[in-house]
């Protein structure tokens, strides 16, 4: 209870402080620069991974994904088995430029590059999700266009095919870890084991059985 009692004193504390501040005071350029200063330390730590994992992938992609294209900014390979039904869907965005995310119903199988399969949709059944929120990164690119176009003005998309999955598409990728679960663990909920290592590559198959 006393150590309870000191943290309330001291967050009730730094927000007295906080709020007596004038908002003049406030540096916004060297924000910015301190920003700015992160986030090339971040994409430097990205690149880094990208360029350390480019061997391992090219040699399962040999192995597994012959006539793979690589997007080698994002260290992804992918292989598109059918490109689906051109019409079933259209990308789009609104007034803020924020992508309408479909909905979509999949079959999937995920697995290291060991072959170890981390995860998959059971036989006959399907997963449906909405495109965004919790998927990763390599997912929501996978799904979507290269670009969108919007009362004639062209908009670019870090997606991997020009006009995005549609219903019937199927899709092979592997892709480096930042943009799959980047540097953390993926645990089975059951066991506690870890099904995904830090730092991994994947390899994913999907089929989109659905696209609305």
């Amino acid at each position: 209870m006393k150590k309870l009692h000191l943290s309330l004193l001291t967050l009730l504390s730094a927000l007295f402080i906080l709020a007596s501040c004038n908002k003049d005071d406030f540096d916004y350029a060297a924000s910015q620069k301190e920003q700015q200063r992160l986030d090339s330390i971040e994409n430097a730590r990205v690149e880094g991974l990208i360029a350390s994992q480019a061997p391992a992938l090219k040699t399962f992609v040999d192995a597994n994904m012959p006539g793979a294209t690589l997007v080698d900014s994002l260290g992804i390979w992918f292989i598109v088995d059918a490109p689906g039904e051109e019409n079933s869907y259209t990308y789009t965005i609104n007034s803020f430029g924020q992508i309408l995310a479909p909905t979509v119903e999949v079959k999937y199988k995920g697995t290291l590059l060991n072959g170890d399969v981390f995860d998959k949709t059971e036989e006959g059944k399907f997963a449906e999700f909405t495109l965004g929120g919790n998927l990763i990164r390599a997912w929501q690119i996978a799904f979507l266009p290269k670009s969108i176009t919007l009362n004639g003005n062209t908009f670019p998309i870090t997606g991997l095919t020009n006009t995005g999955l549609k219903k019937g598409s199927k899709i092979r990728f592997v892709t480096s870890s930042p943009y799959a679960y980047d540097r953390a663990e993926v645990k089975d909920p059951k066991t506690n084991a870890i099904k995904i290592p830090a730092n991994s590559p994947l390899y994913f198959e999907i089929e989109v059985s659905e696209i609305k």
